[in-house]
């Protein structure tokens, strides 16, 4: 993969910090380079479901985020990605303070882009693989923002 300079990793910021859904998970950008991208965010009770572990919804829409981002690294600068379907397995309980979501492209077109991203709880110390989406995203010329 190639590297992607400070000001797109400054542009890929800012695009996070826009992000209403991210804001309300207090989720944080923790780490960006060229096709791969990790998010993070802190257990609270509005994330929670019945039983006191992160809510389904909030573990699809981390690892949505992070692999959507995942493929704005690496296309073209005028340009957007949407999210075109995924497929999300939840594979264990994610009882923890934590969640840490590593989006990752697995192959990068002209207008789709295949992702993969794992999300993983974090528990006393120990890291635990709770979900593992596949997801394609659309590449359309940005139109702007409304």
């Amino acid at each position: 993969m190639t590297e992607i300079s400070n000001a797109r990793k400054e542009e890929i910021a800012n695009s996070f910090s826009k992000q209403g859904l991210m804001k309300t998970f207090n989720a944080t950008l923790e780490e960006v380079s060229a096709g791969r991208i990790m998010i993070s965010m802190p257990y609270a009770d509005s994330v929670s479901q019945q039983h006191q572990y992160f809510h389904g919804g909030v573990i699809g829409a981390l690892a949505d985020s992070a692999c959507g981002y995942a493929a704005i690294t690496l296309i073209p600068n005028d340009s957007a990605a949407l999210t075109a379907e995924y497929k999300i397995n939840l594979l264990a309980p994610a009882d923890g303070n934590r969640l840490v979501a590593i989006g990752k492209v697995l192959k990068a077109g002209r207008t789709l882009v295949v992702c993969q991203g794992d999300v993983f709880v974090e528990a006393q110390g120990k890291r635990t693989l709770c979900a593992t989406m596949l997801m394609t995203m659309c590449v359309i010329k940005n139109l702007g923002h409304k």
